[in-house]
């Protein structure tokens, strides 16, 4: 039975005040056309030319080319759809530009372009369904015209388009808090763990191949001495029905977090499952290091396991933890593994260049009130981005409700 006041769709229920309309019955589509390359310019020059997603942010494309003659061009706030693989990136045209063969431009007639811009972001899987090719997919102009819109009127599409921007636009002031505090951080580190707090004597000293200024009370060692490298593997005499929760590099997200780990019997895990990682050990992969998938194990188990992707770190008596890890985050770690990477497709270092690379070593107390500051820096980073996937879960379950008619708007109110 259909729910009162609702009609059924193919794409589901939607209010009876509603209409379900193809594309083409409220927009203006305009596929793209790619002009001469030697049309294009880096200077500056005649329209800013967008060719694809690749030019695609959060909501507006990034310039950084401009075409003199071109063939296809869309206006201010039209949306930008690819048509080419990936089918469906949706942006919208921050001025009037060029646009290449692999965007169309949507311009609503007597529509909020808002609301389309939405509504295609929701109903993205669905478009991508008609997409066509085996090699490379693509759509085209029937299809997008085709496309069929949950069309509610005017006054409501720009109240919905009013809701979803403004939750949109506190997902981009978060963004900025948090690129903020990452910057904060990369300049704490940079000074910290270098010039320390509160010293005004250095001496110049020669690490990893770069000349540093450091205090003149700080000692360098390698990372050797003042730790343990991969101290535990899983015995090879380990029952196979041993449940065992495993690391792999994948596991870490991009605040050095574990984010997932997965449970195997030891019988079935990777063959690459073999580290035994303890609390406060420090594991750092030495697969693509310049991702810096590394971490610190802040729980006490048994039977966690990581990838031999991977160097564990324990730290011995004389070495904070934290300071360890903050170290193999810092640039001067990352770009001296990158000099010393072998290999093509999945360039890595061993665990000697880990073990024989020299780190600055203040004195304990001096080192767990660096690793206070910069935890609590990364305590700010992880607080807002919880709030911002706080309000990516909030827009997901709005866009859902009010473009289906789920739930309706109060339109006497301005938008």
């Amino acid at each position: 039975m259909v729910k009162e006041g609702y009609k059924k769709t193919k794409y589901g229920l939607i209010p009876d005040s509603w209409d379900f309309l193809q594309l083409k019955d409220i927009a203006k589509v305009n596929m793209g056309s790619s002009p001469p390359s030697s049309t294009y310019n880096e200077d500056g020059d005649g329209l800013p030319f967008f060719q694809g997603n690749a030019e695609f942010g959060s909501l507006y494309p990034e310039e950084n080319q401009w075409c003199i003659d071109p063939q296809k061009v869309a206006d201010k706030d039209n949306i930008l759809i690819s048509v080419r693989a990936p089918v469906g990136d949706i942006n919208i045209a921050p001025y009037r530009c060029c646009i290449g063969r692999g965007l169309a431009a949507i311009e609503g007639e007597e529509t909020s372009n808002k609301f389309i811009y939405y509504y295609l972001k929701q109903f993205n899987p669905k478009l991508q369904s008609y997409s066509q090719g085996s090699t490379f997919s693509s759509i085209n102009k029937k299809v997008l015209e085709t496309f069929f819109v949950n069309y509610p009127p005017l006054p409501e599409q720009k109240k919905i388009a009013s809701i979803l921007s403004s939750v949109d636009k506190s997902i981009e002031k978060t963004d900025e808090v948090i690129e903020e505090t990452k910057e904060l951080k990369k300049g704490l580190m940079q000074e910290l763990l270098t010039k320390g707090i509160g010293h005004s004597e250095f001496k110049e000293v020669n690490i990893n191949g770069k000349t540093m200024s450091l205090p003149v009370n700080w000692d360098v060692k390698m990372l050797k001495n003042v730790t343990q490298i991969n101290k535990n593997n899983i015995s090879t005499s380990t029952p196979e029905d041993y449940e065992i929760e495993y690391i792999d590099i994948s596991s870490i997200n991009n605040i050095g977090k574990i984010k997932e780990t997965t449970f195997y019997n030891y019988g079935n895990a990777p063959s690459r499952a073999k580290r035994l990682v303890n609390i406060d050990d420090v594991i750092v992969s030495t697969v693509r290091p310049y991702l810096k998938s590394f971490s610190i194990i802040n729980e006490d188990k048994e039977n966690l396991v990581c990838s031999t992707g991977f160097a564990v770190l324990t730290p011995k008596s004389n070495m904070e933890t934290e300071y360890i890890y903050y170290f193999v985050w810092s640039n001067h770690f990352v770009n001296y593994m990158k000099r010393l990477m072998r290999g093509t497709s999945y360039p890595a270092v061993n665990k000697n260049d880990v073990a024989n690379t020299f780190i600055p070593v203040p004195p304990l107390e001096e080192q767990q009130k660096i690793a206070s500051i910069l935890s609590s820096v990364d305590t700010k980073i992880k607080k807002e981005e919880e709030y911002k996937a706080k309000l990516e879960r909030l827009k997901k379950g709005l866009m859902q409700k009010l473009l289906t008619g789920e739930i309706r708007v109060n339109t006497d109110m301005e938008v």
